[in-house]
């Protein structure tokens, strides 16, 4: 193929780095191994599993997290109580209080910090569970309802498009109070 037969592509392609590493170098042909082996595995899940733990700490040091607590309870985040209030077996204690966990919730941690109160609610979420494009009943698209929670409740949230848990297939959803990331400046 020459270029003139290549066909003009609605948006750039992949972006190699611009100065390629020594360890780029040894990293492409490793890739192209690997996609070249008859696998049953998307290459995501293998770079996944090796990337999981390290995106999973820089997560935790950019955000000054200690150690996920024992059940994720967002009612913990919002109220500062010290355990779950929740029990499977039982009715909500508290109704109209904050709930267990926020819309769409899947694959949660109630993290804490160093003196180990709640700090951040985060969850790994597949994008298709969220938006029920094919639902014949509400939810249909979840997304607003995780902005109208944290609103409810007093939380910012945020999104990061890449996931710890399934990289590449789910969407990284986390809340935090809105005073924690303040200065005192403001």
């Amino acid at each position: 193929m020459t270029d003139e037969d290549d066909p003009i592509w609605p948006t750039p392609g992949p972006n190699p780095p611009t100065i390629p590493s020594d360890e780029y170098r040894q990293l492409e042909p490793a890739i192209e191994d690997y996609l070249d082996a008859d696998t049953e595995r998307p290459i995501r899940h293998a770079l996944g599993a090796i990337l999981g733990e390290h995106k999973r700490d820089r997560f935790l040091e950019a955000h000054d997290l200690d150690r996920p607590a024992e059940q994720a309870c967002i009612r913990r985040l919002i109220t500062g109580e010290g355990s779950c209030p929740h029990d499977a077996l039982e009715p909500d204690p508290d109704p109209e209080g904050p709930p267990h966990s926020p819309p769409a919730s899947d694959h949660a941690t109630l993290w804490l910090d160093e003196d180990g109160e709640p700090a951040v609610y985060s969850m790994h979420v597949y994008p298709g569970n969220i938006e029920r494009l094919d639902a014949q009943e509400p939810p249909y698209n979840q997304w607003f309802d995780l902005f109208e929670f944290a609103r409810e409740w007093g939380l910012e949230v945020s999104i990061n498009p890449t996931s710890w848990y399934n990289l590449g297939g789910c969407v990284h959803v986390f809340f935090y109070p809105p005073e924690r990331y303040r200065t005192a400046n403001e």
